[in-house]
């Protein structure tokens, strides 16, 4: 009997999973004053849109309901002043209506919500999260979204009143134009960050700082050592062969990013006098294509030039380049990758000397075929020419 009450509430329950159900205020009349000076009486209300979905498993059936609310929807309804035509406006959850104007005789809205690919046709895509609609009289009258190029510059304050939020600045009385003028908390995390659904393309980095051409080196191994079986390096022993802590903890104090609020600015040269020498391999905030490693000079050692290719740049502190080398792939060990083993590269008496690993991962276990120690000269410079 328990067994068939069960089965008839999960039935029942599953007709309703679609449905939801909207708590309302009261309508409520706001007298909002036009920048011309005139004033309209608005009608306003506001609606919690709440929805049934499923709770956790019961009895091995998910049938459990719950509620959840969707955010409040709110409406507008106001009498133009010319034409003494009755407007309403119908909003979607989470959008919040802050500003109604009428410019040349064209009703405005300006709405505070969220860049999104489902609203996109509706409300537009303006890169701060503030709306601009204008209304399109006619039979159907309908409002259309106007770009922040197109919206009259007089739509700058808000008139309307809104639900009591802690929304860390969201909406705000002088409507922003700029990301300056925004005092949101986390509007870096808007300008910076792309999540799912938003409708703004993706942020584009900086064009790479450009290099000039690598020059051929010639390196010479001065030991080879065969691991039969593989030495395995497991957790931190790999970390230690592998990463120069205390050189790239060094980076750190040598380097600054362009623009603090902004993460596709790249990094700069902190001890540039001018300010102005881009990082390389600095696409944002973070190195990208490169390990960096920092002691009386900056050195970058990168993969990604050129197919079994591995260059080496070397930088002053203060951002000039002092010179770029390449050297291609030892031979290769079947089922091994490759990899200079950046602790062990240094600068002595005319030499690069670093080690090269082969090496294969298996299940985090990191097994080493052969370790290779080898040097290769440094370009010498005579005038202005690497040699």
């Amino acid at each position: 009997m328990i067994f068939r009450i069960v089965v008839l509430l999960y039935l029942c329950t599953a007709c309703f999973l679609k449905m939801s159900f909207a708590s309302s205020e009261g309508p409520q009349v706001e007298d909002v004053l036009l920048h011309d000076g005139r004033h309209v009486k608005v009608e306003r209300t506001a609606k919690m849109v709440t929805e049934f979905k499923i709770r956790d498993p019961f009895f091995g059936l998910p049938f459990m309901p719950r509620t959840e609310t969707g955010g409040t929807a709110y409406s507008l309804s106001f009498q133009h002043p010319d034409t003494h035509e009755t407007i309403e406006w119908k909003g979607n959850p989470y959008y919040v209506p802050v500003l109604l104007d009428v410019v040349n005789r064209v009703p405005y809205l300006v709405i505070a919500g969220f860049t999104s690919k489902e609203t996109e046709s509706i409300y537009g895509c303006p890169e701060l999260p503030y709306f601009y609609l204008k209304y399109e009289s006619g039979v159907f009258g309908k409002w259309l979204p106007v770009s922040l190029e197109k919206a009259p510059d007089v739509l700058r304050t808000s008139n309307l009143s809104q639900a009591r939020r802690n929304d860390a600045g969201f909406i705000q009385k002088v409507i922003p134009r700029t990301y300056e003028d925004w005092n949101y908390k986390y509007k870096n995390e808007h300008l910076n960050e792309r999540k799912s659904g938003d409708c703004r393309p993706p942020r584009a980095p900086l064009p790479q700082m450009v290099l000039p051409a690598a020059i051929e080196g010639s390196p010479e191994i001065l030991e080879t050592i065969d691991y039969t079986p593989d030495r395995i390096a497991i957790g931190n022993d790999w970390s230690k062969l592998m990463f120069d802590e205390k050189r790239e903890g060094e980076c750190k104090k040598l380097f600054r990013p362009t623009d603090p609020n902004d993460y596709m600015q790249g990094q700069r040269f902190i001890n540039d006098s001018t300010g102005k020498k881009p990082a390389p391999y600095s696409k944002t905030a973070q190195f990208s294509g490169a390990r960096v490693i920092c002691d009386e000079h900056v050195w970058f050692i990168s993969y990604d030039e050129g197919p079994g290719k591995n260059v080496i740049s070397k930088f002053t502190v203060t951002g000039d380049l002092v010179f770029r080398i390449y050297f291609r792939n030892p031979d290769r060990i079947e089922g091994f990758v490759g990899s200079i083993r950046s602790p062990s590269l240094r600068s002595e008496g005319g030499y690069l000397y670093f080690d090269w690993l082969d090496f294969c991962d298996i299940n985090r276990e990191w097994h080493i075929k052969r370790w290779l120690k080898m040097r290769m000269r440094e370009p010498v410079q005579v005038g202005s020419i690497l040699r």
